[in-house]
């Protein structure tokens, strides 16, 4: 080992020593780095979602050249409100059931990992309204994809997530 690199390791302390799970937190919070790896990949991610959910037009909105801000519209077929608890969860898809299903996968996303990826990274926010619904929803979610706001909104039939 160089002398930089003994720099950079810092010594196992005397009471991690044993081997124990990580927290479960931790463990989403790294497994969504590997899903999510910069904004980027964010955006592909969402934009895949739209292709999934039927959208014709999708705009990619930047603020101040995404520095502020980037969001994803689109005029897909929206969220049912059913769906708004699972949405974000970690591995909850509307695309797969059981492990045979992937052979009939013909969507971009069907592990359930993107937007709970997402969570983990930072509160998301989706506003959505679903073609048979009259209302739109703002929905807020924490770091663990639970939802902590919901309010109603007037919206078209769209999907938008601020990142």
């Amino acid at each position: 080992m160089s002398q930089d690199e003994e720099i950079l390791v810092s010594p196992t302390k005397e009471k991690s020593k044993s081997i124990q799970a990580i927290d479960r937190e931790a463990v989403h919070r790294i497994c969504s780095g590997q899903v999510v790896l910069n904004l980027a990949t964010a955006v592909k991610e969402l934009v895949e979602n739209s292709l999934d959910a039927g959208a014709t037009s999708i705009e990619i909105r930047l603020r101040e050249y995404g520095s502020e801000l980037v969001e994803v519209v689109d005029n897909g077929c929206g969220v049912e409100e059913a769906n708004f608890e699972g949405l974000t969860l970690k591995h909850h898809t509307s695309k797969l059931r059981e492990f045979t299903d992937l052979l009939g996968v013909e969507t971009f996303g069907f592990r359930g990992e993107a937007l709970s990826s997402l969570c983990a990274l930072s509160d998301l926010t989706v506003t959505t309204r679903h073609s048979s619904s009259n209302m739109g929803t703002k929905l807020i979610y924490d770091s663990r994809g639970h939802i902590i706001r919901k309010s109603p909104c007037a919206r078209q039939v769209c999907t938008i997530i601020p990142l």
